[in-house]
């Protein structure tokens, strides 16, 4: 072998080594890119779910602090639905909270066949719907049969129609206790059908926008008796919080429960 072909190889040899180091470089650079990615995207997705959680905790904290302070009345203009927010941008995300009064709504579970008053109420719902009165008796079939429901949809798949569940969604819930509906949430459909009286639902209704909240002495001025199955406060507070951090997203919807003795809150999932 001449001087010249070594000094070739020599040199092919450095060169081979210098693109196996170089290839090892960006491989290693490669997987640390790939490690920062997923570092930051875990701790975007960290953030969000705590963001979320955030927004639920502080509704709990605003309910509980509501019980000490106004335990006669639940309605929009107290501080437990200013807790509520609109989507809001963040310096490093985004997130908005949203509060459902669950009292505000018939509680489909309540429906046994015992159960008359809340059978006459639900009966009057579905007239005042357009729904047919056959509809009673099938819910009540069905949750007797088969116990109570986790929510409205899961009739879908016991037999009730979707566009049935979906004219009653506005005015219907399913929750684990039993409690009185607030006069300061329901709707007006809901509140025709407790009071059986169409005309005096619209006047407390009307009432109700201008003063922000109702009591027993709006009721009094329209000479109408506080139903049986009605109050003024709520137990059930339904909270969906969304906050996205980056490219990552977190939805938590949870069921409050306050207990209407202590007003401790109990946080549950929610379907």
């Amino acid at each position: 072998m001449t001087r010249n072909r070594q000094a070739g190889v020599s040199l092919l040899n450095v060169l081979a080594i210098l693109a196996v180091g170089t290839g090892l470089v960006q491989v290693m650079l490669s997987d640390q890119d790939v490690a920062l990615q997923r570092l930051a995207s875990a701790n975007d997705v960290a953030q969000a779910q705590s963001l979320a959680r955030s927004g639920i905790t502080s509704v709990a904290v605003t309910l509980r602090r509501d019980f000490g302070t106004a335990p006669l009345s639940d309605h929009p203009g107290e501080p437990w639905a200013d807790a509520a927010q609109e989507r809001i941008a963040l310096d490093f995300g985004q997130y908005d909270v949203s509060i459902v009064d669950g009292r505000g709504m018939f509680d489909l579970n309540a429906l046994h066949p015992a159960a008359l008053a809340e059978q006459r109420v639900f009966a009057a719902l579905l007239t005042i719907l357009g729904l047919p009165e056959t509809l009673a008796g099938q819910i009540t079939q069905i949750i007797t049969q088969n116990g109570p429901l986790r929510a409205p949809q899961d009739l879908v798949r016991l037999g009730i129609a979707q566009g049935d569940i979906d004219r009653l969604a506005p005015h219907v819930t399913a929750t684990p206790v039993r409690g009185p509906m607030n006069l300061n949430t329901v709707t007006e459909p809901l509140m025709a059908a407790l009071l059986s009286n169409p005309p005096a639902a619209r006047g407390l209704i009307a009432r109700r926008a201008a003063k922000g909240f109702l009591d027993a002495s709006d009721l009094s001025a329209l000479g109408v008796p506080l139903p049986p199955l009605a109050g003024f406060t709520s137990d059930v507070f339904d909270v969906t919080a969304n906050a996205s951090v980056g490219v990552a997203r977190a939805a938590l919807r949870r069921r409050l429960l306050r207990d209407p003795d202590s007003g401790a809150v109990q946080s549950i999932p929610l379907q």
